[in-house]
């Protein structure tokens, strides 16, 4: 059949391809608008990102949304931060890069399946080093019995640690744990997920809710009803994860305890060699202790429902008592100073493990996908919003991201960028907000003395004459100066974190503008004699004292509310209480408990669970002597 095409056929067919061009082209300049997290070559140079257009490019995500995207990105791979917000809602692409060390106290057999490992020797050494006990503490700790709690705060079982060793909060084991193995990376390790918040705590308030997440979705994608019932629910979770990511190539998963841990899915891989395996050596043994006296009714010890009665020693066996609670008292020390190590070594992750590093093009979160609570102590991803289809939802965006290798070196440092900004703004905040409460300054003196803080900032932006500025000037050259990019916007993931941050700079600029362009008029009017507001300086410093003491209380930021009660001394550290095991963590098993508050927490009404302390405290060995055990 022959079509013949007229003038008016040709000319549609030529404007209906213009515009679909024209289409197709705009797609690529213009940003992705989501409600959560989508990948796609969305890339838009940073250098087309101008201080005239930068608005054009933000994608919708409120305010509240924003902070949470900003707080957990400040708080990736920082154990201080992590513990103080530990609801933890996203995920991160991670890289353990060639040449790292990693290490697991245990059996002396190099993993068959995924176990876990520790970024910190003193970590694995502390978990795995488990000792004979002499004298009446070797009875207490016979006495000890297992934990039948199979809920996910239940304690470690031996062999169940995240380093291989019996757990510090379990039955002590009268054997040491055998070997400390180092293992090294062979190759950048391209596929791990780390885990935002305090994600090993073994609780069920919501740090694990990211864990949980994957293992409900993938227990229906396996068709397996039931999961496994003699085990942790975390190793329930790490074995399905891993099932699931090897064919995705998943290395496996970061987490924070008292530093961080990975959840190695395969030692049998390419990825890791066995470098050392050392045979740990008794401090008894070192000592040249003999073994313990077995304290028994069977040994001819007056023993009574695991007590010893005291009224009822003989003179002998005071005295071997007594020798052996010399040697307890030696070895304590060690002890003590083998878990201070540990928490010494998470202390120095409160900056950051920048041994690890992340691939933000591709973050997966829960954040602006379903609401979540203003406070981030009652934040949680799996909440009465979160259905199984977005559950679901996730895990099909982490396996769309599993198909890249991840590429640190490809991403903006989001990290780094919002450092730079918190560092700048958070001491010109807490000293306005410390001026605007003074009781001891006139108005006129508090006006001066915060617009100290604020005028300079505000001139840095604002022309003499307008007509005169050239390229950018006022608020939105403010913001842009703080927020451009300094590299290409690349995958939708980008885009939403980089709206977020846009958000924070600009919330924060408008703040200072305001109370600046509210003080100055008390100022100038205190200058010239001038009445004219006379009467009003009292209700306008409290306007801005409301204004700061908001802006500082919506912000979240950890760096402008905690912080340690004093200079800590050489011997001590500044200690951000944790979540999970540790010498240090009293009450993890229990975060809603109201009676049984842990080391440096405090029950907190509004979030109806425990909290860290605002003000941290400086600890060293002897204050994990004086706790209870």
């Amino acid at each position: 059949m022959r079509i013949d095409f007229s003038f008016n056929t040709l000319a549609v067919t030529i404007t209906c391809t213009a515009i679909l061009l024209l289409v197709s082209f705009s797609m690529v300049l213009m940003p992705p608008s989501v409600d959560s997290m989508v990948r796609g070559p969305v890339r838009v140079p940073s250098d087309e990102i101008t201080w005239q257009n930068y608005r054009d490019y933000v994608v919708d995500v409120d305010f509240v949304n924003s902070t949470h995207i900003f707080n957990s990105i400040y708080a990736v791979l920082r154990q201080g931060p992590a513990d103080i917000h530990p609801l933890g809602v996203s995920y991160f692409p991670a890289v353990i890069p060639k040449g790292t060390l990693l290490y697991r106290a245990g059996k002396k057999e190099v993993p068959g399946s995924f176990e876990w490992l520790a970024m910190d020797h003193e970590f694995s050494y502390s978990f795995g080093s488990r000792y004979s006990s002499y004298g009446r503490k070797s009875l207490k700790i016979r006495s000890r019995k297992p934990s039948s709690k199979t809920g996910a705060g239940a304690g470690l079982g031996a062999g169940n640690s995240p380093t291989g060793g019996p757990s510090p909060n379990g039955p002590s084991a009268l054997k040491a744990a055998t070997h400390m193995m180092t293992f090294r990376a062979t190759r950048d390790m391209n596929k791990f997920i780390y885990l935002d918040g305090a994600s090993a705590a073994k609780s069920t308030t919501g740090e694990m809710d990211t864990q949980e997440l994957l293992y409900n979705v993938l227990r229906k994608k396996f068709e397996e009803a039931n999961p496994g019932q003699n085990k942790m629910p975390e190793r329930d979770f790490a074995e399905y994860i891993c099932k699931w990511g090897k064919p995705l190539g998943l290395d496996g998963l970061i987490r924070v305890e008292i530093g961080f841990e990975i959840v190695l899915c395969d030692f049998q891989k390419d990825n890791i060699e066995l470098v050392s395996n050392i045979p740990l050596r008794n401090p008894a043994t070192e000592l040249g202790l003999p073994s313990p006296s077995v304290i028994s009714v069977e040994n001819g010890w007056p023993v009574e429902n695991n007590q010893l009665l005291e009224d009822k020693l003989t003179d002998e066996q005071k005295k071997i008592l007594e020798k052996e609670y010399y040697w307890q008292s030696i070895l304590d020390n060690y002890s003590l100073a083998r878990q201070y190590n540990w928490l010494q070594a998470g202390n120095a992750h409160d900056q950051g493990d920048k041994r690890i590093k992340i691939d933000y093009r591709h973050f997966v979160t829960g954040i602006n996908r379903i609401p979540m609570d203003v406070n981030p102590m009652k934040r949680r991803l799996l909440n009465e919003h979160m259905t199984f289809e977005l559950q679901s939802d996730i895990v099909n965006d982490l396996e769309e991201i599993l198909k890249n290798d991840f590429d640190y070196t490809k991403s903006n440092d989001w990290q780094e960028i919002f450092d730079e900004f918190i560092t700048k703004f958070s001491p010109m905040l807490k000293t306005i907000q410390k001026i605007l409460h003074s009781d001891e300054r006139t108005p006129e003196q508090i006006a001066v003395d915060v617009t100290k803080y604020t005028l300079n900032f505000v001139l840095r932006f604002t022309p003499s004459d307008k007509n005169l500025a050239e390229l950018g000037y006022d608020r939105d050259f403010a913001t842009y100066q703080y927020a451009r990019p300094p590299t290409d916007l690349v995958t939708e993931s980008d885009f939403l974190i980089w709206s977020a941050y846009v958000n924070i700079v600009d919330y924060v600029i408008e703040k200072i503008y305001d109370v600046n362009n509210k003080l100055m008029p008390i100022v100038k009017a205190a200058a010239q004699d001038d009445n004219s507001i006379n009467g009003q300086e009292t209700s306008i410093i409290s306007s801005c004292r409301e204004a700061i003491d908001e802006l500082i209380g919506n912000l979240n930021w950890i760096s402008l509310h905690y912080k340690c009660e004093e200079s800590c001394d050489w011997d001590e550290i500044c200690f951000t209480p944790s979540w999970g095991p540790g010498p240090l963590a009293g009450g993890f098993k229990g975060h809603q408990d109201t009676t049984t508050v842990g080391f440096g927490k405090h029950f907190d009404d509004a979030s109806g669970r425990q909290v860290i302390n605002y003000n941290l405290q400086c600890i060293n060995i002897d204050t994990l002597l004086q706790q209870p055990h």
